[in-house]
């Protein structure tokens, strides 16, 4: 039964239509929301044994379900409550001449534990997508899966130093691609960690102190 990939589809009109009808409503004050990056956010990734074994069987090879693999965040926070895309990808992975690598996108939702403290704990999740990539050979072209995916928990321990944050993370991302010669839904469930470094953008009210100064 391919119950993940029925209620996906909802999560993610859920997570497009609830922001905008909150705006809408005029639930909370623009001029307090901060923007912010995470330019730097990387490490280890592993995957389960059901994906490597898929990316085995095609090419032949024997790869590692552990690599490394870097990631990108834009978004926004309220308060304690915060919203962005986080665009993951990782560092090729070569065998003689096969090839395979990922890379997605996830509309995470996370919140801050504790209010207004410069050591914080940041628990989030969210829906997504994945585009997983393989080559057999040198003379085969590069065969492509979307597949479904759902951030199911990501922890982060964060000290913030002013507009400034560093941050260890820790990640469970369930994944699962239909491929034409596979006889069922692949699971390519992954595992984050690493470290990550944010910027952290001033309020419309932060910035009109910061004139008057």
């Amino acid at each position: 039964m391919r119950f993940f990939s029925k209620i996906l589809p909802i999560a993610l009109v859920a997570a497009l239509l609830v922001p905008a009808a909150f705006a809408n409503e005029g639930i909370y004050d623009r001029d307090l929301v901060r923007g912010f990056i995470s330019p730097i956010k990387g490490g280890f990734r592993s995957m389960e044994s059901d994906g490597v074994k898929f990316i085995n069987m095609q090419t032949g090879k024997s790869y590692s379900q552990d690599y490394w693999g870097g990631q990108f965040e834009i978004g926004a926070e309220y308060h304690q409550l915060r919203t962005w895309f986080d665009v993951d990808f990782m560092i090729t992975e070569e065998r003689s001449d096969t090839e395979w690598f990922a890379y997605g996108i996830t509309w995470m939702w996370g919140y801050k534990l504790f209010p207004k403290q410069p050591v914080n704990l940041i628990i989030s999740a969210g829906p997504g997508i994945e585009l997983m990539n393989i080559r057999r050979s040198e003379q085969d072209r590069l065969e492509s899966s979307f597949g479904l995916a759902l951030t199911a928990i990501e922890i982060e321990p964060r000290l913030q130093l002013g507009q400034f944050s560093v941050g260890l993370y820790y990640s469970y991302k369930v994944v699962r691609h239909d491929w034409d010669n596979w006889s069922r839904e692949l699971s390519s469930d992954k595992q984050f960690a690493g470290i990550k470094l944010s910027w952290t953008m001033l309020n419309n009210y932060q910035k009109k102190e910061n004139d008057l100064k």
